[in-house]
């Protein structure tokens, strides 16, 4: 378990899993490598020996087709340690691998020397080579130009270094026309390994960045519905239980950063431990054999409060408190399981539509809630003195440094309302009332808020179920009509500036930018 203090284990176990994840998709990347490669290797090794090499050859045809068939055994090899579950650990495999690249080389590096020497057509396996690493080996360039050179090197250097004991191989150093052909193919090899490295590197940031047209485990991804600060929604349709959901892809780039992979993983669960009507479920999460890390939701139709309050407006008294009241009772729920949300603002809370009107709230986002562990500590992946929320939305007790709470989500909550009901917000109302800056807002209304609000923790309501009471208390939805909503063809709000501060350090981190990054709802289904 870890605390509040000490996130370090949560982060550690995530770079653990994060590292076997990556180590996973290495692994099916060289069993279908290896596969291929070695096909190819026998097959035109094979060929070449029976067409070519009685022609060409001036050496043993047995001593050749004994170095065609040399390297299979560590084909074989290392794809049986590829294929080991457990899988083989770094440090085990490497240095198989490398094995494997050299023996190969060598292989090649004798056919060539004994068929052909300097002109030989065996070179040309290495630009097979080069070809099957680019299609099946995507690399970022700098790990590709590495693999490119360790293919292409060794050949051409046996040749070269057969000179030495191969008499017609160093006859071929005295005819200008070989060593003409020969320069020449090393500039090919040279650019082939250029091109290799390029399109090896174009390949894997396309793998990385587009998920379009592909499947994720058991989902067929339809469209992107949203993206944000550390990822993407997409409508997905399920195959196993043949409907549409929302999937929550974790981008590359976050995808390799252990907190991100905790923080990810918080959220997932801590919203699938909860059950209620008014947190959205959770149905299937993982991450795919290449690293991919997502979770399934169901897809909500309709928009989420700051969209709606954008476009329409500030919302009717009778509608911010049954809203309000729904709210406050899943938060209440996730408070019961030991779970602060900690992140309470409009573009967390989900307005689904059902006949053209606000028909319930759902709440979104656990992705920085605080859990409470069992022995009484915390299972924050925030660092000591980080302040973590949303600026205009964070209680005040939680920005002068105190642990977030209960009573600080109830304060989050009662800064949602009062924007849902004026359309500003609490920072920016310079200590005015609701009731000061929307003509014709109840009471009743007016001191739910304004309780909710208090600086003082213990005079707010103290505990999420009381304020849903306090806001039901009030009578205002009783035998009203919900709220009609035109249709739209977006529910992703554009209010999104999640910060986690470290505050020790002075310095902000923004996790999704304001600036029109618009993240991802999840009941946004068009």
């Amino acid at each position: 378990m870890t605390s509040a203090s000490d996130p370090s284990s949560a982060v550690a176990a995530a770079q653990a899993r994060i590292a076997y994840a990556r180590w996973a998709a290495e692994m099916h990347q060289v069993r279908l490598v290896g596969t291929v490669g070695a096909a190819l290797w026998l097959g035109f090794g094979l060929v070449l020996h029976v067409l070519v090499f009685p022609e060409i050859g001036h050496g043993s045809a047995t001593e050749a087709l004994v170095a065609v068939l040399a390297p299979v055994p560590f084909h074989v090899l290392m794809l049986v340690i590829a294929s080991r579950d457990p899988l083989p650990p770094e440090r085990v495999f490497v240095p198989v691998g490398a094995l494997n690249f050299f023996v190969t080389g060598l292989a090649l590096g004798f056919l060539a020397s004994r068929a052909g020497g300097l002109t030989s057509p065996y070179h040309i396996v290495i630009l097979l080579l080069l070809l099957t690493q680019v299609l099946a080996l995507p690399r970022p360039w700098q790990e590709g130009l590495f693999v490119a050179l360790g293919t292409t090197i060794i050949a051409p250097l046996f040749v070269l270094a057969a000179s030495r004991w191969d008499p017609v191989v160093r006859a071929q150093l005295d005819d200008p026309a070989a060593v003409a052909s020969f320069q020449a193919l090393l500039v090919l090899l040279a650019a082939a390994v250029v091109i290799r490295a390029w399109g090896g590197h174009v390949v894997w940031s396309l793998r990385q960045s587009a998920f379009e047209t592909r499947s994720i485990g058991r989902y067929r991804l339809r469209r992107r519905i949203g993206k944000g600060g550390m990822g993407e929604v997409w409508r997905a349709h399920d195959k196993a239980i043949r409907r549409d959901v929302a999937l929550k892809i974790l981008s590359p780039e976050h995808g390799r950063s252990p907190t991100s992979i905790a923080r990810f993983e918080r959220e997932i669960e801590a919203t699938a431990g909860l059950d209620h009507a008014g947190i959205v479920r959770v149905h299937d999460w993982g991450v795919t054999h290449d690293g991919v890390w997502y979770y399934a939701m169901e897809l909500l139709a309709g928009v989420d409060l700051a969209a709606l309050i954008a476009r329409r407006g500030p919302l009717p008294a009778n509608e911010v408190a049954r809203l309000g009241a729904q709210a406050a009772r899943a938060v209440a729920e996730a408070h019961r399981r030991g779970i602060v949300h900690r992140d309470l603002k409009p573009s967390n809370l989900f307005v689904v539509v059902r006949d053209g009107a606000a028909d319930h709230l759902k709440v979104l986002d656990f992705g920085i809630a605080r859990v409470e562990a069992p022995d009484g500590g915390d299972e924050s992946v925030t660092l000591t003195g980080a302040v973590v929320g949303t600026p205009g939305y964070i209680a005040p007790e939680v920005t002068a440094g105190a642990a977030a709470t209960p009573a600080s989500d109830v304060w989050s909550a009662g800064a949602t309302l009062f924007f849902a009901l004026t359309g500003t917000r609490v920072r920016d109302a310079g200590g005015k009332r609701p009731s000061e800056l929307v003509a014709g807002v109840p009471a009743a209304l007016d001191d739910v808020l304004l309780r909710a609000l208090d600086a003082d923790p213990a005079r707010r309501p103290t505990t999420a179920a009381e304020l849903a009471d306090a806001l039901d208390a009030t009578g205002l939805a009783d035998g009203r009509p919900p709220l009609r909503i035109e249709p739209t063809t977006d529910g992703i709000s554009e209010d999104d500036d999640t910060v986690d501060a470290t505050a020790a350090h002075g310095e902000t981190r923004v996790d999704a930018p304001a600036a029109r990054d618009r993240r991802a709802r999840p009941g946004s289904s068009g």
